[in-house]
């Protein structure tokens, strides 16, 4: 961060402000402190409806002029979420449209309509939520964790809210909602975030004006009861989702980056750290930090591993390795706390915007060399694997298959345990040995930190197991570029493979010549931890629309890849000096697999009129992918124009008005190398051939829409999606993104204002090419 400050305006709200000069979008968050613990008892669920039903419009903003239907059509990203003693609303946009947003954000959460057809509609969609909710793996692991904790306290009531809560009687919810409304909403309650490339001084003139739509007051709110560990703090819960252990512990006074700090440790990859051991004796596969409940005065952080095995001894070897790793830490020297932390603030400052200020406003914001770490005391365990055997039981309105269990003793360690160290920082790296031949490297000459981008060609993508083994093999590469200041990293990137390095010069040489050592002849502990990773990949999400957007990308791709020396992989330098870029040439002969030129993708249409994908969730879910109809920087600029007119209207129509479930969303949408719009929807009450139904219509109708635009409405159109094109010449990391995301379409970096006409042409391509629509979904 260049700049910020804290302080409060002129009616008692307090504001931070972010001032990052290179900032290319810019974001707005309203915290509140009251969340879904706070709510009256009357109204199980009444925060959460609140938090969606303002959203629907308000006194000064309604119809297509209020936040929901004006952010994606002005190409902003926006959300809210409900905690136990905090509910946020944020949104990211552009920065010469930011005091727009914060206008109707402000308006919609000082001056809501609070209309009785919303409330009704969205207590609809929370009734949808809440079924969805009985089969989510993390929310039942949520509820058994509050059996920790001694009652009566509101952590073990219902908060999410249902049909049956809310009732028939609409004005009494909208009564409801309007007492809770005035209870809350005023200054002493309220704390406003904002980022952006603007001056101090202008972020301060936009929140003062934000300020002035809310009563002044400077009540506080009563402080939650404090949270008690029961005598029973070991269970056991039946779940198919990936079986794991949380090892949960209750923080007094917490300091949010004290929590930031552990995370950078506890999933620090390098050899000799907690994970990389684990990994190694076959007892854990992943370690994550998570915080299922925060109040002024309390916190409660649970730490999660992955098991590897279905065994409950197996996690009492962890919590001893666990233990023995937290009485090493106050060991840590200072130096090494300083490197830890300026890993948490590298983390940050790779962050969008409003991820900042999520971080910042909700937990885990960047730590310091002075932070604290926490001494987690009196652990609470929960085993989480389908093969416990557990009775029915009920915890925070859910059915869980939960037992209290007695805690086994953990087998005494070898007379020489495994060595669990931190890291300390290094020398310089070595320059590995060079080989003569080079491969086909792309430069694209950038103002960035020296980025590699390798991802396998479109249209040939390796198989699950093979992509397995790939992250598997290169997890300690990437602790050890991490720590050198660098980055490594494996993922799946808009439906291709991408192996993605940055770092200095030297950092790069000698982290690509270790990550090809690990591909060669991976050992076969690392083939067995790939085989783990593909097995987990393979459980079915409880969340049916993201099982039909993971399935989309096998489809467009024509042919898979059995073995890494198959691989055929397209290779760009991003910034960098030349003699660094040669000698990554020639290190790049040595990939399994071979490094060819970028090509053209291959062109796959669908050979059936839909594609099944079954999923666990009983919910109907569709999915409708329509490809550009031609390869042209035009085509693509226009379907884009086309995206940001169907996507308010879109959410309005199928959302708002039918209601037809809670996943509505129409957008532009790149993957596997191919573009175009992706229309998805999933509703717990409609069958998959009312939802096709309800998406062809959809189009059909836009006609009008599209031919009363005018070369003025465009232009409006197109300086709001202007920003987001992909540049010839990236300026940060998240151009290079779009770069290489662009560069997989094999089409010229030159973006012209389509006219009407043109974008009518547009929608008669899209319309007559319904024959090469790819269409999913989750029943036959």
């Amino acid at each position: 961060m260049n700049g910020h400050s804290s302080s409060r305006v002129a009616n008692g709200l307090r504001i931070t402000l972010i001032h990052e000069p290179e900032a290319a979008r810019a974001a707005a968050l309203f915290r509140l402190s009251a969340g879904s613990l706070d709510e009256p008892a009357r109204w199980p669920g009444l925060a959460h409806l609140l938090e969606h039903v303002l959203f629907a419009g308000s006194a000064g903003y309604q119809q297509e002029q209020r936040l929901m239907a004006w952010a994606p059509a002005h190409g902003a990203r926006l959300n809210a979420t409900t905690q136990a003693h905090f509910t946020a609303w944020f949104v990211e946009i552009a920065p010469e449209r930011l005091g727009q947003a914060l206008c109707r954000l402000s308006d919609m959460l000082a001056r809501p309509l609070l209309a009785t057809e919303a409330i009704t509609a969205e207590a609809a969609a929370i009734e949808a939520e809440y079924r969805m909710l009985q089969s989510h793996g993390p929310t039942l692991c949520e509820a058994a964790l509050s059996q920790a904790f001694a009652a009566p306290h509101p952590l073990h009531d219902f908060h999410v809210g249902s049909q049956r809560h809310f009732g028939d009687d609409a004005v009494a919810l909208q009564q409801a909602l309007r007492d809770w409304h005035q209870c809350w909403f005023h200054t002493g309650n309220l704390q406003l975030w904002l980022s952006g490339p603007q001056p101090l001084q202008e972020l301060e003139a936009m929140a003062e004006e934000a300020a002035a739509a809310f009563a002044r007051a400077e009540t506080v709110p009563a402080a939650p009861p404090l949270l008690q560990l029961a005598r029973q703090r070991a269970f056991a819960l039946q779940s198919a989702a990936a079986q794991h252990l949380q090892l949960s512990f209750l923080l007094n006074d917490p300091q949010p980056a004290s929590l930031t700090l552990l995370r950078e440790l506890l999933t620090d990859k390098a050899s000799g750290s907690l994970l990389a051991t684990l990994r190694e004796q076959g007892l854990c596969d992943d370690i994550s930090l998570l915080e299922p409940y925060r109040s002024a005065r309390q916190s409660v952080a649970s730490v999660r591993f992955q098991l590897s095995g279905l065994q409950l001894a197996q996690c009492a070897r962890i919590e001893a390795l666990f233990r023995r790793w937290l009485a090493q830490l106050s060991g840590l020297t200072q130096q090494q706390r300083a490197h830890y932390a300026s890993l948490t603030q590298r983390r940050f400052s790779q962050l969008s915007p409003l991820d900042q200020l999520r971080d910042l406003a909700l937990g885990f914001p960047p730590a310091q060399s002075t932070t604290p770490l926490p001494l987690p005391q009196s652990l609470s365990r929960l085993w989480v694997s389908p093969a416990v055997s557990a009775p029915s039981v009920r915890a925070q309105g859910f059915t869980l298959r939960l037992a209290a269990i007695d805690w086994p003793q953990a087998e005494p360690e070898p007379e020489t345990p495994p060595a669990l160290h931190f890291y300390s920082p290094a020398s310089t790296p070595v320059t590995p040995a060079l080989p003569v031949a080079k491969s086909t490297l792309a430069l694209v000459a950038a103002p960035v930190e020296p980025t590699l981008l390798l991802s396998v060609q479109p249209g040939l993508l390796p198989d699950r197991l093979s992509a397995a083994l790939i992250e598997a093999a290169l997890q300690p590469a990437m602790g050890d570029a991490l720590h050198g200041g660098g980055e490594l990293a494996f993922s799946r990137q808009h439906g291709l493979w991408q192996l993605r390095l940055s770092g200095q010069d030297a950092l790069l040489a000698a982290t690509l010549d270790r990550a090809i050592q690990a591909l060669t002849d991976p050992p076969a502990a690392t083939q067995a931890f790939g085989e783990r990773l593909f097995y987990q990949a393979q459980q079915a999400d409880d969340i049916a629309i993201r099982c039909l957007l993971a399935h989309l990308p096998d489809l467009l791709n024509s042919t898979s890849a059995d073995a890494l020396s198959a691989l055929r992989w397209q290779a760009t330098l991003y910034g960098g000096a030349a003699n660094s870029a040669a000698d990554l040439a020639r290190l790049l002969t040595r990939l399994p697999g071979a490094v060819e030129p970028a090509q053209s993708p291959p062109h796959v249409f669908p050979t059936q009129p839909h594609y099944s994908c079954p999923t666990a969730s009983r919910d109907a879910a569709v999915l409708v992918f329509c490809p550009l109809a031609e390869a042209s920087a035009v085509c693509f600029a226009s379907w884009q124009l086309l995206a940001t007119l169907f996507e308010p209207r879109f959410f309005q129509r199928l959302r708002v008005e039918a209601n037809v479930g809670y996943v509505v969303s129409c957008r532009f949408h790149q993957t596997a190398g191919q573009a175009g719009l992706l229309f998805a929807l999933q509703s717990p009450a409609l069958s998959t051939a009312e939802l096709f139904g309800h998406i062809d219509r959809f189009i059909a109708d836009m006609a009008a829409t599209v031919d009363s635009q005018t070369t003025e409405t465009l232009a409006a159109s197109w300086l709001s999606l202007l920003p987001s094109l992909p540049e010839s010449v990236p300026k940060n990391r998240e151009h290079i993104t779009a770069h290489w995301l662009y560069q997989q379409l094999n089409l010229p970096f030159s973006f012209v204002r389509p006219s009407p006409d043109r974008l009518r042409q547009a929608y008669r391509q899209l319309t007559a090419s319904c024959a090469r629509w790819w269409r999913l979904s989750n029943s036959a």
